[in-house]
């Protein structure tokens, strides 16, 4: 009788993989269709791997105590990550959320400016502007044509997004302009 093998954690199996990958990338241009034999083994094995999940969930979804125990072990990360990766689980709600924040974080920082994520209590959000956006002039229009549009079409579920202001707002820069108040104008 063979022992099971021992359980690996997330980071230690992606690591595996880009370790595979970096050697296939190293290999010089005349390997390329290897390299593209290797890409097409991936896809093949990948799409594999989807349809039985697909599967396995669609049966689950049938049984209320195997819909349980599915929800139960996509909290495990590697369940969850490999999922997520064949596009059987959409991301979740604070990855999609952080996504929409990450969308309008450049033009915020091209007037010295970021907002942070205070708080998620659906369907509610809080967030607060930092840098030169705290006490802006413009600050409700950047707030309302970016953050909050942004975070709405990510996550429908979140009906409400409120500005958090800090205790000690930076005084309004002279000639205050939104990040957003072009393409307001521009429709």
């Amino acid at each position: 009788m063979t022992a099971a093998p021992a359980a690996r954690d997330l980071a230690s199996l992606v690591d595996d993989i880009a370790r595979i990958e970096r050697v296939a990338a190293s290999w010089p241009d005349e390997n390329a269709p290897q390299r593209a034999a290797i890409a097409e083994y991936k896809r093949a094995i990948e799409a594999l791997h989807g349809e039985a999940l697909r599967r396995l969930v669609v049966a689950c979804k049938a049984d209320p105590a195997a819909l349980a125990a599915l929800r139960a072990a996509v909290s495990d990360e590697v369940v969850y990550a490999v999922m997520r990766q064949l596009g059987l689980l959409r991301p979740s709600l604070d990855e999609r959320i952080a996504v929409a924040l990450d969308g309008v974080r450049p033009m915020l920082a091209s007037h010295g400016g970021d907002v942070e994520l205070v708080r998620i209590a659906p369907p509610r959000i809080e967030v607060r502007f930092l840098g030169a956006c705290q006490g802006c002039a413009s600050s409700a229009m950047t707030f309302h044509a970016g953050v909050q549009q942004a975070v709405y079409d990510a996550c429908p579920e979140i009906t409400e997004v409120v500005e958090v202001r800090s205790a000690a707002a930076a005084p309004a820069r002279n000639g205050p302009v939104s990040p957003f108040a072009l393409v307001n104008r521009a429709g």
